[in-house]
């Protein structure tokens, strides 16, 4: 990796629950927080959305956005249509043409990408992570993505916006942070 990647990607972990920091505090509301494992992290508001895509490709959508917490039925089975009817519900809200009961490999990237959206939001994250969401889509699915991320902020969510490419960053941030390796220089 390149040296630059490290304090962004300690950053996400620190954040995300994965590391406790050497120093410094975290704090969330006017409140410090500990950020001790990841669950703790999603207690806190907290979601990540990697580089990479981490959806199980052969899983649904829903099944994919309710992985690791499925809704059960009565007799502890999963209830698939529950599960389906709420990600389609989630869906909707972020205005996205998705079938939730789709395969997540017949989907393209950027739609992998709005899924990964929809299942941090799941968790109710009030701040969003998101490590440089355009390295691998075209430029209408930035401007979908774009406007997706202006609608959350609208609905009161933040986001942290980890990206190289300045032009973005003059597009949809608010205020910018510059690290250097894993140096915050301005």
């Amino acid at each position: 990796r390149r040296s630059s990647d490290l304090g962004k990607s300690t950053l996400i972990k620190v954040l995300g629950g994965i590391y406790r920091p050497d120093r410094g505090t975290i704090n969330i509301g006017g409140k410090d927080v500990e950020m001790d494992n990841v669950q703790i992290a999603r207690e806190h508001g907290i979601g990540i959305i990697h580089q990479e895509i981490v959806l199980v490709p052969h899983l649904t959508v829903a099944e994919n956005i309710f992985l690791g917490r499925e809704i059960l039925d009565r007799f502890g089975f999963k209830n698939m249509g529950e599960m389906l009817r709420q990600a389609q519900e989630m869906l909707k809200k972020l205005g996205l043409d998705i079938d939730a009961d789709t395969k997540v490999v017949e989907l393209t990237i950027a739609q992998q990408q709005m899924v990964e959206i929809v299942k941090a939001i799941s968790y109710h994250s009030r701040i969003l992570v998101m490590d440089e969401p355009t390295s691998s889509i075209s430029d209408k699915e930035v401007e979908f993505l774009f406007s997706t991320m202006r609608e959350l902020t609208k609905k009161g969510v933040g986001i942290i916006y980890i990206s190289h490419k300045m032009d973005e960053l003059e597009q949809i941030c608010d205020r910018v942070t510059v690290l250097r390796d894993g140096t915050y220089v301005g």
